[in-house]
């Protein structure tokens, strides 16, 4: 089992690196019946939902159709206030080890510059580094509010436009002018396979992916880049069947054999060399590019299992997850690794609850032998059925069970989570030791429906242009109260 040493926040841990379990129904999933991909440029409405969730209508859409987010909410808790977190001397914010195990110095803070090592002599500043491109390596700021906008290229190729009110700007501004200090972005391995996530196109496929994280990274702001590990929507309901594996990966030799990725030795003919081999060219032109993610996610919600690749064959489940995050590891060690449950709950159903897919990637414990050389957990906080207790609780088993930093990696601005991720983000701050790292709202323009005054969207659709509305407004004053810089970044 790898062990890292890593700053996440104001402190710096050893952690334990490790992976996976079930779903069921009523959980976040790609909805049945969902939109089908668009054609010609038009935009679809998504009519799907999971079972047991509320469908989302009037989508818009590109080419590649909708993903139905499942799970009913509840109303939430008042707005997290909360102290400035970070201020002063902080540790580990500035001076987070890089590549080879060296100390960073420097790192753009707001407050002061930091000090080399691991400890800042003038501290991070209020809310740690402003930007993800001028700060040390990983971005690690003060608390995460991260934004998934991976449709964006997508929409603007046909005709979208962003707008803050006033006047027009790329969308990664947008946020950024509004606090969020990371972006996220989904990539598929070839999203323009015959069943594949935008037949005959390439979006969210590397070279979209490479376009978009150099925007983000030129707006100094982190990058998560998210690794579905499949040529279309991967989650917990889809990702242990045969379909989720790549056409391309279909008909390999699942074998596992005894050094499954070697640096001497390509096995040809290999599922788990050729998996590897995918995510370390995709992280290889995002370094060309000057894009080096900050961190990645190797599956998206694989509480089932992975690329088709069930968790109940857990050699092949884990060799699969680790030949990627060997990929990574080989880019730069300092990348963060996390891993994505798609039900942080306990009421998780279908197989192991949210406790027991966390000791299977995590304890190295027989049958789940290896571990998974994982540094983080987090979950999509879609639904809550005790204005966030639940999520406490489950996040809670990770922090004291494991002593690994948590987060969000999607939630949607409504009902529970309004205004600006209130719940999940009161949940992440309450937890001990600065572990619960931030909040990712998933397609803050589209999700749960574009168009004018919908609940849950951070803009306003009219006319093809997304404007901000009263939701985004919430934003600004949030961050602020957690003691992060607004404007989070300075976009070139």
């Amino acid at each position: 089992m790898t062990r890292a040493c890593k700053a996440f926040g104001t402190v710096a841990l050893c952690l334990s690196a490790a992976a996976c379990a079930s779903g069921g129904t009523g959980q976040d999933m790609d909805g049945t019946g969902g939109a089908a991909p668009g054609s010609g440029g038009a935009s679809g409405g998504a009519s799907g939902g999971a079972t047991g969730g509320s469908s989302s209508t009037g989508g818009t859409t590109a080419t590649g159709g909708t993903r139905g987010e499942g799970g009913s909410t509840s109303t939430g808790g008042a707005p997290a206030t909360g102290g400035s977190v970070g201020t002063g001397g902080t540790t580990g914010q500035g001076g987070s080890p890089s590549t080879g195990g060296t100390t960073g110095s420097g790192g753009a803070g707001t407050g002061g510059a930091t000090g080399t090592g691991g400890t800042g002599t003038g501290g991070a500043g209020t809310g740690g580094a402003a930007g993800g491109s001028s700060g040390t390596f990983p971005f690690n700021p003060a608390y995460i509010v991260g934004a998934d906008i991976s449709w964006t290229t997508q929409h603007e190729s046909q005709g979208y436009k962003y707008s803050d009110g006033t006047s027009q700007r790329p969308m990664e501004q947008i946020m950024a002018e509004n606090g969020f200090n990371y972006i996220r972005l989904r990539t598929f391995v070839n999203p323009s396979a015959s069943d594949g996530y935008s037949p005959g196109q390439n979006w969210c496929g590397q070279a979209d992916t490479v376009a978009m994280a150099k925007r983000v990274k030129a707006c100094g702001l982190g990058l998560l880049v998210d690794f579905h590990m499949s040529d279309t929507w991967a989650s917990l309901g889809t990702n242990a069947n045969a379909s989720a594996m790549p056409l391309a990966w279909r008909g390999l030799s699942q074998t596992v054999p005894s050094t499954p990725v070697s640096n001497a030795t390509h096995l040809t003919n290999n599922l788990y060399q050729t998996a590897h081999d995918y995510v370390y060219g995709v992280m290889q032109a995002l370094v060309a590019a000057g894009a080096k993610p900050d961190m990645v996610q190797i599956g998206n919600e694989t509480n089932t299992g992975m690329s088709g690749i069930s968790m109940s064959n857990w050699a092949e489940f884990s060799a699969l997850v680790n030949a990627g995050i060997k990929a990574v590891r080989e880019t730069d060690p300092a990348i963060i690794v996390w891993a994505q449950n798609g039900r942080p709950r306990p009421d998780s159903a279908g197989g192991s609850n949210f406790d027991g897919w966390v000791d299977d990637y995590l304890s190295g414990k027989s049958p789940h032998t290896p571990a998974i050389d994982e540094d983080a957990i987090c979950g999509s906080t879609y639904g809550t059925t005790d204005s966030g207790a639940d999520w406490t609780t489950s996040f809670s088993y990770v922090v004291d069970t494991y002593k690994v930093p948590v987060m969000s990696c999607e939630y949607t601005n409504s009902a529970a989570n309004t205004p600006a991720g209130a719940t999940i983000n009161k949940v992440m701050r309450a937890l001990p030791n600065h572990l619960g790292r931030g909040a990712f709202i998933w397609e803050p323009a589209d999700y749960p429906s574009a168009g004018v005054n919908v609940s849950g969207t951070l803009f306003n659709l009219q006319n093809k242009v997304y404007t901000t509305n009263s939701a985004m407004a919430a934003y600004p004053a949030a961050v602020k109260s957690y003691g992060l810089p607004v404007p989070a970044g300075t976009c070139h």
